[in-house]
């Protein structure tokens, strides 16, 4: 069984920041914070709404996707990656959830 995790991570703009502004924001993340984490094997931005986003991030295993959590809050980029978005109670982490992939089918 692979130990592959999927990570989502739902994602409401905070008022008056545009697509655009996510956007920018998360190719800064990606290219400052997410590229040089070991383990980190890819990730998807969906949008599912005018405000609602959805992350996927896939990771080798579940030690690669916990101990990007902990350096999370110490990166600018992380920072700036939240600050389009929406808190709630302040915790980036809140809305984040980790899925065991048991199998996947690539197109032939």
């Amino acid at each position: 069984m692979s130990e592959t995790i999927v990570e989502t991570a739902r994602i409401l703009l905070r008022e008056g920041m545009s697509e655009a502004d996510l956007l920018t924001a998360s190719a800064v993340f990606q290219r400052d914070f997410l590229d040089g984490q070991s383990g980190f094997l890819r990730r998807e931005l969906l949008r599912l709404d005018d405000r609602s986003y959805l992350d996927l991030v896939h990771w080798r295993n579940a030690a690669a996707a916990e101990a990007v959590m902990q350096t999370a809050m110490t990166s600018e980029a992380c920072r700036a990656y939240f600050g389009v978005m929406e808190m709630g109670d302040g915790d980036p982490t809140g809305g984040i959830s980790h899925y065991h992939l048991l199998a996947a089918y690539p197109s032939e």
